[in-house]
C-alpha cells in the first residue's frame, strides 16, 4: 500500500491539507476523520476521498463552526444539516461584526475627541483667559437620547457621573452606537445650578438613531455663544461668568438653557490640566 496508489500518508496529508499533523491526529482520537487504513507500524493511510472531506472540515473551521458541529456535518453527509449549521454560525458573526463594529467606532469618537483636546492645549501659550475661546456658531442638530429630572443636593463640581452611567446603559439596552460627547443641559436660571441645591438636570448623549420614544430627541439647530473651558470643573463657573459678559456686551441675549459638552471628560483622562468642556448658550440678538 502506497502513494502511488491514491493513499497518503499522515505527513503528506499535512502539507498537501496544511493542517498539522497533530490535529489530524486529533481529528482521528474523536472520530472527525479515521485514516482509511493503518498498518502494523501504526503508519495511518488517507483515501483521495477522505482529503476532499479535510478540505471541506479546514474551511468549516476556517469559518469558526465548532468541531462537534463540523463532526454531525461529516456524520450525516447531509447538505441541510450543513446548511442549518451555516445559518446559525453566520448569524454569530453578522453579531460579531456589529459589535466589533461598535467598538470601533467607540474607540474612533474618543481618539477624535482627544486629538481635538491635544490641538486646543496645543494653542495655549499660559493659563490666563483669552476671548480667542468665545465664539459665536450655529449649533448642529444632532440625535441624542437623554434623561431630565430634579437633582436633590446638587453639586456642579461631580458631574452627576452617576447620571451619566445610567444613560448609558439606556443606549446599550437600546442597542445604540454612541456618536458624539455627554451633555449636561441645565433648565435653571443661569447660575443657578452653581448655587442651588436643586437643579433640574438634563443628561443627554449624542446616539447614531433617533428612535420614538420619550427619551429620545434632537440637540442643536440654534446660534449659541460656545466658550471653551479647559481645566478643573471646580472652576467651570469663571467660564460661564467670561462668556455671559461675552455675550452682552456684544449684543446678545440668553435664548434657552445653558449647556456644557464634556469633549474630554473625566471618565475619558484622569489628567484634570486635559479635561476640555464646551459651554453652549443658546442666544438671540437683543430685541428680538
Amino acid at each position: 500500500m502506497n502513494e502511488d496508489k491514491n493513499y497518503y500518508l499522515i505527513g503528506k496529508v499535512s502539507t498537501l491539507c496544511n493542517v498539522p499533523i497533530k490535529t489530524l491526529r486529533y481529528y482521528d482520537k474523536i472520530g472527525l476523520l479515521v485514516p482509511k487504513y493503518r498498518k502494523d507500524n501504526n503508519y495511518r493511510y488517507y483515501t483521495q476521498e477522505q482529503l476532499l472531506t479535510l478540505f471541506m472540515i479546514r474551511k468549516l473551521r476556517l469559518l469558526g463552526i465548532p468541531i462537534k458541529d463540523i463532526k454531525q456535518i461529516v456524520d450525516s453527509g447531509d447538505p441541510a444539516d450543513m446548511g442549518a449549521i451555516l445559518r446559525e454560525r453566520l448569524k454569530a458573526i453578522s453579531h460579531d461584526i456589529e459589535t466589533l463594529s461598535n467598538q470601533y467606532a467607540s474607540g474612533q469618537m474618543l481618539l477624535d475627541r482627544l486629538a481635538k483636546s491635544n490641538h486646543l492645549l496645543n494653542k495655549e501659550h499660559d493659563s490666563a483667559w483669552s476671548t480667542e475661546r468665545i465664539q459665536l456658531e450655529t449649533i448642529p442638530v444632532t440625535n441624542v437620547m437623554f434623561t431630565r429630572r430634579v437633582k436633590q443636593d446638587y453639586k456642579n463640581s461631580d458631574i452627576s457621573v452617576d447620571r451619566w452611567f445610567e444613560l448609558f446603559q439606556m443606549v446599550t439596552k437600546q442597542k445604540l452606537v454612541m456618536t458624539g460627547s455627554v451633555i449636561l443641559t441645565y433648565h435653571n436660571n443661569p447660575l443657578e445650578q452653581f448655587f442651588k441645591n436643586e437643579c433640574d438636570l438634563e443628561v443627554s448623549i449624542q446616539v447614531n438613531e433617533l428612535k420614538r420614544h420619550a427619551q429620545f430627541k434632537t440637540f442643536g439647530g440654534f446660534l449659541a455663544v460656545t466658550a471653551l473651558h479647559i481645566g478643573r470643573n471646580e472652576e467651570i463657573i469663571q467660564t460661564h461668568v467670561k462668556a455671559i459678559k461675552w455675550l452682552e456686551k456684544e449684543g446678545y441675549e440668553i435664548a434657552g438653557p445653558i449647556s456644557e459638552e464634556y469633549i474630554v471628560s473625566p471618565i475619558d483622562i484622569a489628567n484634570e490640566d486635559s479635561q476640555v468642556t464646551k459651554i453652549i448658550i443658546p442666544v438671540k440678538k437683543k430685541g428680538e
